[in-house]
């Protein structure tokens, strides 16, 4: 397919529409004045719904409340929690307190997934955290990214995503949001990059704001002697964007760049229109022993309620069994005269579970929070941990117990809950070619016509 009419089909499903990003930046200007009004603290946008280059229906709300350099970390930690806090109760929305470099609150307020961080505003050469460098990455990919170069970033997230190359955990090991903006950026676009990358050799140096004029010192090519793709932070000079990118997933890059050079097609997207062989489905299915589906009634709604609400569903339903500590894989809904929930997760977990704590070097109000809500704590590195019993080990009888009753009470929105009341367990393989079509994409299989 000739290159123009496939972009322009992928940035017509994936990227997302003008409203849907001025949503999103109304919600944060709420939260962000409320956060002004209240404690006279400013606010950074960041992430990539900030900077325009997040996927259709993907936009996440991250808020980093600006400290002062001076301010002690102490009183850092303790004031940001107060202020997420009260913000995510001031918006009625959901929240728990997760530990990074500081303690911060996660959640969800309007059905927007939200975190709300405290860093410090400083310069980059005094950044003391990597949650401190976040606001300049912001800055620098408004300053150097054109409209075009946001489109072809969701683009390229689009295509790593479908080869489950996309993100920047220690599990995917693969590529950051920030890593694809540098990568359009530097190339020019999507497609220029793909004919550089199809060239690759077995390591790469990019240096955006040539900081090193071409060339490493010996101490930073020590330093990142492990690491096959090296691209200097534009905002860090000491720093590869690119340091979690493993050898396998940088190889694999490379010959899917090479494969999508020699023949373009959709079927290195994401796409809707994909036609899938239902023997290789059932086969991978059968594969997949730890698969889950719920199926219940169809919402009697327009697509424009019944999606976001379905959305805000897998949202609640994914939060929870994580919460539990569940691992999934997969997970997606599907509409049509039934609605169908399903998740490729580990099914089962062990009697006992890890808490993680604060670090010992945190406040004493942390320390002592951890220590009276736990028994017998034990210390791991630097950081606090206590063994407990888990209430559910098996990821079915979890979701038959939240299930059970006041969905509505549980975040559920109130047409998916009166359907859901009914729901029931399925075989995922007695079912009709559309859903199991469905299923292909999300199993990420080859579908037929590939390359067309």
């Amino acid at each position: 397919m000739e290159w123009k009419r496939l972009r322009e089909k992928i940035i017509e499903g994936t990227y997302p529409r003008e409203q849907e990003l001025e949503e999103l930046r109304q919600k944060y200007r709420e939260i962000s004045d409320f956060i002004e009004r209240e404690f006279g603290m400013s606010t950074h946008f960041a992430g990539s719904a900030s900077r325009g280059t997040c996927m259709k229906n993907d936009g996440d709300l991250d808020i980093f409340i600006l400290f002062q350099e001076e301010t002690d970390d102490l009183e850092l930690e303790n004031r940001g929690l107060e202020i997420g806090k009260e913000t995510f109760q001031q918006f009625g929305g959901d929240f728990e307190v997760d530990y990074a470099e500081h303690p911060y609150t996660k959640g969800e307020i309007d059905g927007y997934e939200v975190e709300i961080v405290p860093c410090y505003g400083t310069n980059p050469e005094n950044i003391k955290s990597s949650v401190d460098r976040t606001p300049h990455h912001s800055k620098w990919v408004k300053e150097n990214l054109t409209e075009e170069e946001r489109k072809d970033t969701v683009i390229l997230k689009n295509f790593l995503d479908s080869m489950d190359l996309y993100g920047s955990s220690l599990k995917t090991q693969g590529f950051s949001g920030y890593l694809c903006e540098i990568l359009v950026n530097h190339y020019g676009g999507f497609h220029e990059l793909v004919k550089s990358v199809a060239d690759w050799e077995d390591e790469k140096l990019i240096d955006p704001e040539n900081q090193h004029n071409g060339e490493l010192s010996e101490r930073l090519e020590k330093k990142f002697s492990d690491e096959p793709l090296k691209v200097i932070d534009p905002v860090d000079e000491e720093r590869n964007v690119a340091s979690v990118l493993s050898l396998e997933n940088y190889s694999r890059f490379i010959y899917l760049c090479w494969r999508f050079r020699q023949n373009p097609g959709m079927g290195f997207f994401k796409d809707e229109e994909r036609n899938y062989s239902e023997f290789r489905i059932k086969q991978e299915l059968k594969r997949r022993s730890d698969f889950l589906l719920l199926e219940f009634g169809s919402i009697e709604e327009v697509d424009d309620i019944i999606y976001p609400q379905m959305r805000k569903t897998m949202r609640r339903l994914n939060n929870e069994l994580e919460k539990k500590e569940f691992r999934i894989y997969e997970s997606g809904f599907y509409v049509d005269q039934k609605t169908k929930i399903f998740f490729e997760l580990d099914r089962e977990l062990p009697e006992m579970r890890e808490m993680k704590g604060p670090k010992v070097f945190h406040s004493e109000e942390h320390l002592s929070e951890f220590t009276s809500k736990y028994e017998n704590v034990f210390i791991k590195k630097d950081r606090m941990f206590a063994k407990t019993e888990r209430k559910f080990t098996d990821a079915k009888r979890f979701l038959e117990a939240f299930l059970s009753d006041d969905l509505e009470g549980k975040g559920i929105p109130g047409n998916v809950a009166e359907k859901l009341e009914n729901y029931s367990f399925k075989d995922p393989l007695e079912s009709d070619s559309e859903w199991l079509n469905y299923l292909g994409e999300k199993l990420h299989l080859q579908y037929e016509g590939e390359n067309e």
